[in-house]
């Protein structure tokens, strides 16, 4: 009898996992995807930041232009005077705070430039602060509104004027006290209208915040290390007794001013040819009927890899090619000053 021999059945043996070939395919792959995503997101991040720092620069260009573009617009409003005060021989001090007669005399030029100066011109603003060769310009007006006679602050200045060309005292210019203002309007009883009198200097300054504290730029420390050129007002504040023109910054990135003058020879109230850098004499700066602005505005940061190869049409005065890593722009406008304008069309 043949004995039969049971056989076990055999198995089949399953891989569970991934080969180590397949595992340094995969991390490959994924390594690539991160790379790609990586440097999607880097670009887009500094895209983002370019695009933001463009679009300050073009808030800050404008609005420097149209603070200006106000200002400018207002030069020369002394409310209701008929006729402006004869111009001096020499041009007046716009630094001056405290004196009324020179302030008085001073109306007679609305505005008053200087053109691209290699170092400050004026007293009250020191040569640390100023940007060399780019313009320095004078406003002079009252303001908009009126100040009752009882509201007066006694170290402020104050315009008074009325219609009456042959009153030798129009226009008074005198500190907040009631009795100073003596006109009348046409009644004869009351007080003519009373406004704020105000000098405003602008220039550009190599700074925003000097370090250190204080209102004068000291070189490569101000604003945290990195200076950002700065459009800047001087305006009279302070004490009767010791008053000062005080700095008021405006628009940071603010990098070149460039002023041209429309000037007005022959009393028709149009400017007479091509607009100038300057007036050619003292008495042609009461005869400035409209201005061009050319204002240069850049980025508050640099762009890595950018160099600025562009250049800048800054008006009669010429083209600006200041170079650089930084990104900018030129904001134009032309204004009209009504006010002296109009005087010499009566």
């Amino acid at each position: 009898m043949m004995m039969r021999t049971r056989q076990t059945p055999v198995m089949a043996r399953v891989e569970i996992g991934a080969s180590l070939v397949e595992i340094m395919v995969s991390l490959a792959i994924a390594m690539f995807l991160l790379l790609g995503l990586a440097a999607v997101f880097g670009n887009s991040t500094r895209t983002s930041a370019d695009l933001n720092r463009s679009l300050q620069q073009i808030e800050n260009g404008r609005f420097a232009t149209q603070a200006l573009t106000d200002d400018i617009a207002l030069a020369g409003f002394y409310d209701r005077l008929p006729t402006m005060l004869a111009a001096p021989t020499t041009l007046p001090d716009p630094c001056e705070t405290s004196n009324m007669t020179n302030l008085r005399a001073a109306t007679a030029f609305p505005v008053q430039g200087y053109n691209a100066p290699a170092t400050s011109p004026l007293s009250c603003i020191p040569a640390a602060n100023h940007v060399a060769n780019t313009d320095i310009l004078v406003i002079r007006r009252a303001d908009t509104n009126t100040t009752a006679s009882g509201s007066l602050t006694a170290t402020d200045v104050y315009l008074q004027t009325n219609a009456d060309p042959s009153n030798s005292a129009n226009p008074i210019i005198a500190l907040g006290s009631a009795g100073n203002f003596t006109l009348r309007n046409k009644d004869g009883t009351t007080v003519a209208p009373i406004r704020k009198y105000h000098v405003h200097i602008y220039f550009i300054s190599p700074c925003s915040i000097p370090n250190g504290g204080g209102t004068t730029c000291t070189g490569s420390s101000d604003d945290n290390g990195s200076p950002i050129p700065t459009l800047k007002r001087l305006e009279r504040r302070g004490g009767a007794s010791d008053p000062v023109m005080t700095v008021v910054s405006l628009v940071e990135g603010i990098e070149n001013l460039q002023i041209d003058y429309g000037i007005d020879t022959d009393n028709n109230g149009v400017p007479d040819g091509n607009y100038l850098t300057t007036a050619a004499t003292v008495s042609d700066w009461a005869n400035v009927v409209a201005m061009r602005i050319n204002v240069l505005a850049r980025n508050l940061e640099s762009t890595n890899g950018y160099t600025d190869a562009k250049t800048y049409d800054m008006g009669v005065g010429g083209n600006s090619t200041p170079g650089g890593s930084y990104k900018r722009h030129v904001y134009n406008s032309v204004i009209r000053l009504v006010n002296p304008e109009s005087r010499k069309e009566l």
